[in-house]
Parts: C-alpha cells; sequence; structure tokens
C-alpha cells in the first residue's frame, strides 16, 4: 500500500513540511485542550499511521519520507476548486518533490462545467494524470481525454452511515436494528462484478473508500479494482445547502449559485459534544473523525493501493 496525502488547497501543500512532522514528541507538546481540532487530529492520526506503517507501508522510515503523492483539490464544494494558476504551482511543486499529482474534482454542477474543462485541458497535458471524479457528468468529460485517468471519488461508494451508531447505548436500539445498521455500514456497490465490469469497461481502474467496516473481501475476486482508502474523516452527509454560508449571507441564504464568499476556509461548525463524538461541518458537509486504523489485509497486501491521509478539511 502507498500514502498519498490529500490536502485542499494551496496554502497547506505549501506547508506540507509543518504537518508532517519528523519528531511528533516535540509537535505534542505544543497543543493543549484549546489546540484546534483539526491540529490534534493531524498528530493522533500521525501517531496511529506510525503505529501501524510497517504492516502496511512495509517501512519503518519517517511518514514524511513515505508520500508518494499529492491529492490537490476540495472535494465537497464546487466553490472551493482551486484557480488554475493554484494547479499551476502546485504542479510544479510536485514535480519539484518527485511526487505523483492527482486532482480532485468536487460534485459540480452545469455552472462549473466549463471551468471544469478548462482545467482537463490543461492537465491534459501531463502524462497520465489522474483525476478524482465525484459525479457522473465529470466523469464522462474526463473519460473525452486521452491523458487522463479518471478515479472514482467517495460519491460512487456512498453508504448510510449512522453517525451515532458508536456510541449508541445497548438500551436505546434492539439487537436487530443494530445488526441491520452494522449491515448496511459493511456493503458496497462495488462488491456486484457486474459493477467493477462496468467501470472497467469504461477505463476506470479505482475507486475510494473511507475507514469504516466495509467488507473488502470481493477485492480478491476477477475484474480487480485498485482502492484509495481515505483517512482520518468519514463523510457522513454532502449538500449543495451549505449552513456556513446561510450563517453569514442573509441574502442569498444556504444556497450559493453564483461567486462565494468562502467563510468556511476561516471556520467551522461544531456541535454539542463534538469532541466526545467527533462531528464536525466544515464546508458543506458533515464529517466525523475516526482515528482507528486497522486496515484489512485484502487493503494492504496489494501494493498498488493507496491510503490518503488528509492533513486538513
Amino acid at each position: 500500500m502507498k500514502l498519498y496525502v490529500k490536502v485542499n488547497n494551496l496554502k497547506i501543500l505549501k506547508n506540507i513540511d509543518t504537518l508532517l512532522p519528523s519528531n511528533l514528541s516535540k509537535t505534542s507538546t505544543l497543543l493543549d485542550a484549546n489546540s484546534p481540532n483539526e491540529y490534534r487530529v493531524n498528530l493522533q492520526s500521525a501517531k496511529e499511521l506510525q503505529k501501524y506503517q510497517e504492516q502496511i507501508f512495509y517501512d519503518t522510515r519517517e511518514l514524511s519520507k513515505l508520500v508518494k503523492g499529492i491529492y490537490f483539490g476540495n472535494s465537497s464544494c464546487e466553490h472551493l476548486m482551486p484557480q488554475v494558476r493554484e494547479i499551476v504551482e502546485a504542479l510544479e511543486f510536485c514535480k519539484d518533490r518527485h511526487y505523483n499529482f492527482v486532482f480532485v474534482f468536487a460534485p459540480l454542477s452545469q455552472n462549473k462545467l466549463e471551468e471544469a474543462r478548462f482545467i482537463c485541458d490543461m492537465l491534459n497535458r501531463q502524462e497520465g494524470c489522474e483525476i478524482v471524479v465525484n459525479d457522473i457528468g465529470i466523469l464522462q468529460l474526463v473519460l473525452e481525454y486521452k491523458n487522463l485517468k479518471p478515479i472514482l471519488g467517495l460519491n460512487f461508494t456512498k453508504i448510510i452511515k449512522n453517525a451515532f451508531l458508536g456510541n449508541v447505548a445497548q438500551n436505546d436500539i434492539s439487537k436487530s436494528q443494530f445488526k441491520n445498521q452494522q449491515k448496511l455500514l459493511s456493503s458496497c456497490e462495488f462488491e456486484n462484478e457486474s459493477v467493477r465490469v462496468f467501470y472497467k469497461s469504461l477505463g476506470v481502474g479505482r475507486f475510494s473508500l473511507e475507514n469504516v467496516e466495509i467488507d473488502v473481501s470481493f477485492l480478491n475476486k476477477s475484474h480487480k479494482m485498485q482502492v484509495d482508502l481515505y483517512y482520518p474523516y468519514i463523510t457522513l452527509a454532502n449538500s449543495k445547502a451549505c449552513d456556513i454560508a446561510g450563517s453569514f449571507e442573509d441574502e442569498r441564504g444556504y444556497f450559493v449559485f453564483d461567486e462565494c464568499s468562502k467563510y468556511c476556509n476561516f471556520t467551522s461548525l461544531e456541535f454539542k459534544n463534538s469532541d466526545v463524538l467527533g462531528i464536525r461541518q466544515r464546508y458543506n458537509t458533515l464529517y466525523k473523525t475516526e482515528i482507528s486504523l486497522e486496515v484489512q489485509k485484502e487493503l494492504y497486501k496489494e501494493s498498488r493501493n493507496r491510503l490518503v491521509w488528509e492533513l486538513f478539511l
């Protein structure tokens, strides 16, 4: 399994060295209960990766030296799509570091199609550039280009994820209800051979999963596909409506159709007991933090599979 890092914007990419600490014990001394949640999650997830890194990556070097590539772009909101100049800078940064470059599209509306096509035109000049797509329309667009390789994003493996399942008291839910929820959580449409055959016929060989208890034994079967495992955040809900935009923009409200003020670059929404439940809203999406990492053998034994470490939301 290979280690890739996902960053949402150019600022985070340019500061990646500070987010991949070579000495975690020094970093931990700078953190306290009032530190931003993102910093604490970065540290906790790094320690968890270190705990399993020899098993997962077959390598004991510093995490910063294991990074093979960068996933660049926001996968939640179309208004946070990087500008072309930012993509060019990110490409140059990755070339200087000898990182593989993967661009990430959010689910896009018709309003962003022209901009997306312009980006595809530019990236098509790169040899074998990979693109994460999160809707059928952009998948169809990317498939028009000879040099672009589509990766199916998390929207293609949507499952019902109960945010509170791990925190429900036994007397609050019946055993049958609990088993039904677990069954939903452990299922994925890519278990179906015909689904894998269909996407492979289009030239798609990779799809995305989150760090939940999905049964991946089907990966050993024919019509194999590679997997991106996202960590340490789990997407609970994603919408065109944005609570953060609605909190600041009385005129336009929760639906931003034109240029967005992007207040979410500076703030997130927390809920009661957020620290206990690990649930927060960033951008137009509800996330849950899942630090515990026990990668199934079917995932880490395949060297072409990837763990995509999202340093900051």
